[in-house]
C-alpha cells in the first residue's frame, strides 16, 4: 500500500474531531477511485452521502462529486466524469475552499485536455496552479503532469522533462505511488506516439523505439509494484503496439488478444481502428493473410468512432501500408492520402496547443521543487 493511503488511514483511525472525519473519509476515496479500488471509493461515497452532512456541507459535496467523477473515469473514462468534477469544482469556488477547488481544476485540466477542449484545459490548469498552496502535493503533482504531458505532445520535449521533474517531485514528498504510476504512464503514451508518429511520417528513429519499448515497461512494473488496478489493460496495449513497431508480432498479437476487448471497455473504444490496424499488420506478418483482411476491415469500420487525430493518424497510415500489401492498391492509396491529411490536422492541434499554454504564464510557476 502506498504511504499516502497508509498515512491517511491513520490520520482516520487516530482522529479526535468527529467532523473531521467525513473530510478525510471523501479524501481516501479519491484515493481508492484513482488506485481503481472501484467499489471501495463507491461504498465510501455511497456510506457518506447518507450522513447528514453531506447534505449541510457544501464542501464535502464537493470532494463527494470529485471521488464520483474520478471513479467513473477509472471505471470507463466516462463522459459523465467530466460533469461531476466540474460540479465539484464548483461548489469548492463558490465556498472559497482551496484545497478541494485546487484540485478539481487540476484533475478538469486534464480531462478538457483528453476532449481536446483546449481553451478550458488551459484556463483550468492556470486555476490550479495559482490556487494550490507549494504545499498541495496532490492538485501540483496532477497540474505539473498535465503541463508536462502537453508540452509533450506539442513537440517541447526539454520544457516538458522539468515539469516531469516537479510532477515526480510533488508525488514523492506525498508518498503517492499511483501518481507516480500515472506520471510513468503518461511518459509512456507520449514515447509511444512520438515513435509512431516518426514511423509514419517520417523516418523510423530507432532509438525512440527502444526507449517507448522500455517506457512501456517500466509502466507495468511499476504498475505492479505500487498495486494499482486503475484502467490496468491500458498499459499492455501500449506495449502491444511497441512490440508490433519492433517486428515481435507473434508477443504483440498474444497482447492484443488477452487485453484488447477489455481495454476497450475500459474507455480505449475510440483506439479500435488503431489496435485492428495493428492486429492486421501482425497477422499479415505472420502469413496469415484471410485474418489480416478481416481486421483491416474492423479497423476501416472502426474509424467512425475514433476522436483523436493522433491515434487516427497511426491507424491510418498503418493500414494503408498493409491493404498495399494485400494488393488493395487504390484503398491503400485512399487511406494513405488520409494518413496525411489527419497528421495535418494534428500539427494544428500542436499549435493551438501551445496558443492556449502560453496564456497560463507558465514561467510564474516554474520555481524548483525542493523536498524536504
Amino acid at each position: 500500500m502506498q504511504r499516502l493511503l497508509q498515512s491517511l488511514d491513520q490520520t482516520i483511525t487516530q482522529s479526535r474531531i468527529p467532523r473531521e472525519l467525513p473530510f478525510l473519509r471523501a479524501e481516501r476515496a479519491v484515493i481508492y477511485a484513482r488506485r481503481g479500488e472501484l467499489l471501495l471509493a463507491r461504498e465510501e461515497v455511497a456510506a457518506l452521502r447518507a450522513l447528514p452532512e453531506a447534505q449541510d456541507s457544501a464542501a464535502l459535496s464537493a470532494w463527494l462529486w470529485l471521488a464520483e467523477g474520478l471513479t467513473d473515469f477509472f471505471e470507463n473514462m466516462a463522459d459523465r466524469s467530466r460533469d461531476r468534477v466540474h460540479r465539484a469544482m464548483a461548489l469548492a469556488s463558490s465556498i472559497r475552499a482551496p484545497r478541494i477547488h485546487a484540485l478539481a481544476a487540476a484533475w478538469l485540466a486534464y480531462l478538457d485536455f483528453r476532449v481536446q477542449d483546449d481553451a478550458s484545459m488551459a484556463f483550468h490548469l492556470h486555476l490550479a496552479l495559482s490556487t494550490a498552496a507549494p504545499d498541495h502535493h496532490s492538485a501540483r503533482a496532477r497540474a505539473c503532469t498535465v503541463t508536462a504531458g502537453v508540452l509533450r505532445f506539442a513537440g517541447r520535449e526539454r520544457l516538458a522533462q522539468a515539469w516531469y521533474h516537479r510532477a515526480r517531485c510533488h508525488a514523492m514528498a506525498d508518498g503517492d505511488g499511483t501518481a507516480l504510476s500515472s506520471i510513468m504512464y503518461d511518459l509512456a503514451v507520449m514515447h509511444v506516439i512520438e515513435a509512431r508518429l516518426g514511423e509514419c511520417f517520417g523516418a523510423r528513429d530507432d532509438c525512440a523505439v527502444r526507449r517507448a519499448l522500455l517506457c512501456t515497461e517500466s509502466s507495468l512494473f511499476l504498475d505492479r509494484s505500487v498495486g494499482a488496478r486503475a484502467l490496468r489493460h491500458h498499459p499492455p496495449m501500449l506495449r502491444a503496439q511497441m512490440l508490433t513497431v519492433n517486428g515481435d508480432h507473434a508477443a504483440a498479437l498474444e497482447l492484443f488478444d488477452r487485453h484488447q476487448r477489455a481495454a476497450m471497455a475500459e474507455g480505449l473504444a475510440h483506439a479500435e481502428c488503431l489496435f485492428e490496424a495493428d492486429r492486421a499488420r501482425c497477422l499479415l506478418a505472420l502469413g496469415r493473410g484471410d485474418a489480416a483482411r478481416a481486421a483491416a476491415r474492423r479497423a476501416t469500420s472502426a474509424f467512425m468512432t475514433a476522436t483523436e487525430p493522433e491515434v487516427i493518424a497511426i491507424a491510418q497510415a498503418g493500414l494503408a501500408r498493409v491493404l498495399g500489401q494485400l494488393g488493395l492498391t487504390d484503398a491503400a492509396r485512399v487511406t494513405s492520402h488520409q494518413a496525411r491529411e489527419t497528421f495535418e490536422r494534428l500539427g494544428q492541434r500542436r499549435e493551438r496547443l501551445l496558443r492556449e499554454l502560453s496564456t497560463v504564464d507558465l514561467e510564474r510557476y516554474a520555481d524548483p521543487v525542493l523536498l524536504a
